[in-house]
């Protein structure tokens, strides 16, 4: 049982298109004929597929585009951070940390491009104080005591924070 919406879309009617090049009309009639099908059937399918073509051709255009200023704003961020007194960890499988270490280091530290990094003592003021920024980590442990929303603000292309049990 259809719903008057379904009727609405499923309505067919008599369509004139002007500028149509025939022998692309005449490969179509042929093609229905030999199918079993009709014209408008064809038709219809063909400006489906091409409709949906579009769609996600603009979809993949947006999507490409907002990847190339997110990773452009990255490059940017990266950039700019050179310039700054930060010690930069990188290129890690996996690395644990401990407070008294970033204690030790006297300046902030970026951690970027590593698989796993765990903070098994961390506490937030020490976060705040010594965490400059955590880049292209997969995962992040963080102890219960050190609140999540004030890391992720120094986080970015970070795919997961786990928080470690006591």
């Amino acid at each position: 049982m259809s719903s008057p919406d379904d009727q609405k879309t499923n309505e067919k009617q008599t369509v004139t298109i002007r500028g149509v090049d025939s022998r692309l009309y005449e490969k179509l009639v042929k093609m229905a004929r030999d199918t079993g099908r009709t014209v408008g059937e064809l038709t219809n399918q063909a400006m489906s597929q091409f409709l949906s073509t579009l769609s996600e051709a603009e979809m993949l255009a947006y999507n490409i585009k907002d990847g190339v200023k997110s990773t452009g704003k990255a490059f940017l961020d990266g950039f700019n951070e050179t310039k700054k007194d930060v010690i930069i960890i990188s290129n890690l499988g996996e690395v644990v940390i401990t407070k008294a270490e970033l204690n030790s280091a006297g300046r902030p530290v970026s951690f970027r491009n590593i698989t796993k990094l765990v903070f098994p003592d961390m506490d937030q003021d020490t976060a705040d104080k010594f965490i400059d920024s955590i880049i292209s980590v997969d995962e992040v442990a963080i102890p219960p005591n050190v609140n999540k929303l004030m890391l992720l603000r120094k986080c970015r292309f970070v795919k997961k924070i786990t928080v470690l049990s006591q």
